[in-house]
Formats: C-alpha cells, structure tokens, sequence
C-alpha cells in the first residue's frame, strides 16, 4: 500500500511502541531473509534543506547519496517508513539505495532495525553534522552512533553487501 509520500511498507509489518524509541515497526508474523520491507520515498533534497523542514520532522530523513536526502513529502506528519529505528545488532539492512530487506528471519513481534551507518556519512561542503545517542540495548552497542561509522572496519564486514548502495560503493575507492 502507497502513502501520499510514495513510501512503502510490507504489510506483514506495523507501527507500534518502541523500547528503543518513541514508535518503531514490528513484525505482525515471522518473516523470511531476503524479505523486502519497506521501500524508501519522499521529497528529494539536498542534506542543507534539512534545517528548512519544522524541527518535529529533521530526523525523519534518510540519506541516499553523499549530499542528497529523502525527505518528508507531507509537511505535517512522518510516514509509518520513518520509524524504523537504529540498532547495533541489526535485523535488516540495504538493498541498493531505498529497499529495506531482511538480513536474517525474523521472529513475530521483533522490532526491524537497521544500523545507522549503513546510510549515514557525510556530507562534503556541508555543516550538517549527523551524531546521536544510542538507546538500542544490545551487547554490542556503540553509545554514539555517527556519520564516520560506516568506515569502521568491522561494521564494513559485518554488513558488507546491506549498506546503502552508495555508501557500499566508497569502500572500493
């Protein structure tokens, strides 16, 4: 099913209360690997504009090259896309620049995540800084979660194939 922002969402997913954070998405059933998720859509922007959008709706962006971002489309509200929150031990990942996908099944009722670094870096000729706290729980977490971790050798090898498609893309320069 489409939003008024051309995201969409599997509909064996749903929009609920996160431990993690505020709302996220969990799975109504089990869910095989390889599953498509959820496909990215919305305003393209450059990363600048994120100021332009109301403070309410800043983090409900998602990189998609080095210097452009998907953004909001509706002024008002997130679209349900927007609340897949971050983990350090993550349960999807990328598939080229805007499909989410399954790295492993997943369990009814489990929160999807995917890893911040695997579309997140920075932007050259930008002060757009991306940093935040990490609230994500597992045994392996971070803290901080930053534009710099996607060159972190040991998250390049454990989702080597999952980072968004132009991130995937640097590590071969």
């Amino acid at each position: 099913m489409m939003s008024a922002q051309n995201n969409w969402l599997n509909p064996k997913l749903e929009l609920r209360n996160s431990a993690i954070k505020g709302r996220g998405i969990f799975a109504k059933e089990n869910i095989i690997q390889g599953t498509r998720l959820a496909i990215f859509g919305g305003k393209l922007m450059l990363i600048d504009e994120i100021k332009n959008l109301p403070e309410h709706l800043r983090w409900y962006t998602m990189q998609i090259e080095e210097r452009f971002v998907l953004g909001p489309s509706h002024e008002t509200e997130p679209a349900e896309t927007d609340f897949f929150n971050h983990s350090c031990e993550p349960n999807s990942g990328f598939k080229g620049q805007i499909f989410l996908v399954a790295m492993h099944d997943i369990k009814k009722n489990e929160e999807i995540t995917f890893d911040y670094a695997m579309a997140v870096s920075k932007s050259v000729g930008s002060d757009f800084v991306f940093e935040m706290e990490c609230n994500c729980g597992s045994s392996h977490c971070r803290k901080k979660i930053t534009e710099d971790d996607w060159r972190r050798p040991e998250l390049q090898k454990k989702y080597n194939g999952y980072f968004s498609e132009y991130l995937q893309e640097k590590f071969l320069e």
